[in-house]
């Protein structure tokens, strides 16, 4: 077992993690609402996926920027207030629009606890502060259909276990008129994560006034299906 390493970690050995990752799972599918579950799974299961993740950073200008300067999305790092006032349609606004609608801020997502190694621990912070933005650019509502479609998104991007189970168990609990429109946009998720710029190295920080249909070609996205209407 690994010494502390930063300040919310907690240690654990391989087989501590097999239980947490195994009891967290369970909890997760049964009762997808709980975040600190899901949250708990997302960390004791990514131990393979994020050096992939960090690598793929490492290769790229603007990944390493973010790997170098670690910048935070919290409520003490971004001013919500401005982001209300600029226009609508830019990142900035929809993203506010978007915690508003959900009643939540950027400070509400859990820290992260278990992976035992600082830089990697903070490619999962980065990848947690960040999935709010995923909805904000797919245009995909918190509602489960929402939901699924963004974990299929970053499952397909990033081999996250928790995406990938996520949006396979998620899937079933859509109502029909959710589970038809799921399999009628289900190409264009597909085809959009395997074919968009790697996510995980966008500097959002630096897009907050840039219109979101600028900011989608620029990363080789097509417009999202209006899932919110």
């Amino acid at each position: 077992m690994s010494a502390k390493l930063y300040p919310n970690h907690i240690p654990t050995t391989g087989l501590q993690k097999a239980i947490l990752a195994s009891g967290s799972a369970l909890t997760a599918i049964l009762s997808p609402w709980r975040g600190d579950a899901v949250a708990c799974m997302g960390e004791t299961t990514a131990g393979w996926v994020l050096p992939k993740i960090y690598q793929r950073m490492m290769e790229d200008s603007e990944g390493q920027r973010i790997l170098l300067e670690k910048p935070r999305i919290q409520d003490d790092t971004i001013s919500l207030e401005q982001l209300r006032n600029m226009p609508d349609s830019t990142l900035g606004r929809e993203y506010a629009r978007f915690l508003d609608r959900l009643k939540t801020t950027p400070s509400a997502r859990p820290n992260v606890q278990f992976v035992d190694d600082v830089e990697l621990a903070y490619v999962m912070t980065r990848y947690r502060e960040t999935h709010d933005l995923f909805h904000t650019l797919l245009q995909m509502p918190t509602n489960i259909l929402g939901e699924v479609m963004v974990k299929w998104f970053e499952g397909i991007q990033f081999g996250f276990p928790m995406c990938i189970t996520g949006g396979l168990f998620g899937a079933f609990r859509l109502y029909p008129k959710q589970r038809e429109l799921f399999r009628l946009h289900l190409n264009w998720i597909v085809h959009n994560a395997k074919h968009s710029r790697f996510l995980m190295n966008v500097y959002w920080e630096n897009y907050w006034t840039t219109d979101l249909r600028e900011l989608r070609a620029s990363l080789n996205l097509d417009e999202p299906p209006e899932l919110l209407k």
